[in-house]
């Protein structure tokens, strides 16, 4: 004997829509943090122009000199006394890494030649000019 039922059994489902506004609500909280964390090594300074300029992938430390003489190393600002100090410090962690000289395009020659040297007594022995290529 077959026995019926009155009620029909519902189906099981899953709303999805909440779920994908909360996924959303996620992956979008993620960027904007992710973005948010980035530690921006250089300051704002107009770079000389170079058509043959390449982008290296190489472990660098940044040194940004602006046009009115003001010097940072991976944007901490300094003078020339502390430089050789704090970039002794970062070269004995990783010798080989390359001293990125971010000059601006105004800015004294003569300083940056300095600067250089300052550098080459705190045991650097490779350099990179930062450049433009737009």
């Amino acid at each position: 004997m077959k026995i019926r039922r009155l009620e029909q059994p519902k189906k099981a489902r899953i709303e999805v829509i909440n779920m994908i506004d909360v996924i959303f609500f996620l992956l979008v909280f993620f960027m904007v943090t992710s973005a948010s964390m980035i530690s921006m090594k250089g300051i704002k300074v107009n770079l000389p122009k170079a058509s043959t300029a390449k982008a290296t992938t190489a472990k660098f430390t940044t040194i940004t000199i602006t046009k009115n003489q003001k010097l940072f190393l991976d944007g901490k600002e300094m003078n020339t006394g502390k430089l050789s100090g704090a970039l002794a410090a970062k070269l004995s962690r990783h010798p080989d890494k390359v001293v990125v000289i971010n000059a601006d395009r105004k800015s004294n020659y003569g300083f940056v030649i300095h600067v250089m040297n300052i550098s080459r007594k705190a045991g650097a022995t490779r350099f990179a000019i930062a450049a433009d290529t737009k």
